[in-house]
């Protein structure tokens, strides 16, 4: 497992982001568990490594939040509400961190339900956070019983922030879904890519080479049209048996 300048980032936050997962990978292979992938909607780690994979480096590679296609959601005030369940999976957080996590979880979803279903004039208090210049104290005001909730300022931001940025969240996650079914469909290792001759010569030469996990991945590598990946997807149909299952995770290897 390597991390760090000898993949191709800066020996900074990059170097560290990296030996934390490749840690995590080491010690998962050695308990004979399954590795832990981070994907581009989870964390900018996942878009680091799945950019180093997928387009290669010119230059030390810097993680700047432009990188990223999901900003929306991998906002700093909700890193511990993505993050956490996986790292409670995985053991890399302790009994009282979890602990922690899931009273302040339960807390925020407290907040949620409360501005769902109480309602001030007709509408939901939901509906009245997401209005200009309506802040959680104007709700709290509308509906006594928001005010006697015990939320902290953290819980309150937050659940104000989901509101407020709702239509865009669920774009993003739209988009999400659509691509993890290309995601979905892996290509075998075995695969031969130089029998794909209706493919450009340089796409079969840059799959061969990088040999990607996924269809997915194999659209992210840079020089790799659309017209390659509907080929690709010609051939990986015709030799699926009838039986096999080739949606059956979706990946990204260091």
């Amino acid at each position: 497992y390597f991390a760090g300048q000898i993949n191709g980032t800066t020996g900074y936050e990059e170097a560290a982001g990296q030996g934390l997962l490749a840690g995590i990978n080491a010690a998962l292979k050695i308990a004979g568990r399954a590795e832990f992938v981070l994907d581009r909607s989870q964390a900018y780690l996942g878009v680091l490594i799945d950019d180093l994979v997928t387009r290669g480096v010119d230059e030390p590679y810097r993680m700047f939040t432009s990188r990223a296609e999901y900003r929306m959601l991998l906002r700093h005030d909700n890193a511990d509400r993505r993050l956490t369940p996986l790292g409670i999976e995985i053991g890399t957080v302790s009994d009282e961190r979890r602990q922690r996590f899931l009273e302040y979880n339960t807390e925020f979803e407290c907040g949620m339900q409360a501005v769902r279903t109480l309602r001030h004039q007709g509408a939901s208090l939901e509906e009245w956070l997401r209005r200009p210049n309506i802040g959680w104290d104007d709700v709290a005001a509308m509906a006594p019983q928001l005010a006697e909730l015990s939320l902290s300022d953290r819980a309150r931001k937050q659940v104000a922030t989901e509101v407020q940025y709702a239509g865009y969240i669920r774009r993003q996650e739209t988009e999400i879904a659509r691509l993890r079914k290309v995601d979905s469909v892996r290509i075998p290792d075995s695969f031969n890519y130089t029998s794909v001759t209706q493919m450009r010569h340089e796409a079969r030469e840059k799959l061969g080479r990088l040999r990607p996990v996924t269809v997915g991945q194999a659209s992210r590598i840079s020089g790799i049209t659309p017209a390659d990946i509907a080929v690709l997807m010609i051939y990986l149909n015709a030799s699926k048996p009838p039986d096999s299952n080739m949606s059956t995770g979706s990946k990204t290897k260091l």
